[in-house]
């Protein structure tokens, strides 16, 4: 790295951008770090992607289609009515881009640098994602998991 790359030199580089990554990311920026996150996905991690936020998005239309059946039982003249999966799969995917979208303006409103890419390690304090090289004395490995089912009998 020479010298007039020094745009990519930070206090702290984090890598990953779900809820951990983005919780060290924040808290060292309020002390003053210069910071990045390194995401390769969508912020926001498993919880806001494919998780909790549109598992209750699902959650909810079940629950409105539950009501309107049972709406008749308590005296309200409501139809049931086709339902259109397509629409409801649209408005949950909007949903959760709104919310990359603001995890990624609050990293801009804090100053934190949003690089996207897949990072790799080229020493203890220099790691690559795409054609970038960012620097650190500290990089955080926020990068989540993933689950499996072990190879044990009856795990399946």
């Amino acid at each position: 790295m020479t010298g007039s790359e020094s745009n990519d030199r930070f206090d702290l580089v984090v890598i990953g951008g779900g809820s951990g990554g983005l919780a060290a990311a924040q808290r060292a920026a309020e002390y003053g770090a210069r910071v990045a996150v390194i995401e390769s996905g969508r912020l926001g991690g498993t919880c806001v992607n494919v998780g909790c936020v549109p598992k209750k998005i699902m959650w909810n239309a079940a629950s409105a289609a539950h009501a309107i059946h049972d709406a008749a039982g308590y005296g309200f003249g409501v139809k049931e009515t086709a339902h259109d999966w397509q629409a409801l799969k649209a408005r949950r995917d909007a949903y959760v881009l709104r919310l990359n979208g603001v995890y990624e303006t609050n990293l801009s409103n804090k100053d934190i640098e949003y690089v996207v890419g897949r990072a790799t390690f080229l020493s203890a304090t220099r790691v690559k994602a795409g054609e970038r090289v960012l620097e650190a004395e500290r990089i955080v490995i926020a990068v989540g998991g993933a689950p499996i089912v072990p190879r044990l009998h009856g795990a399946e």
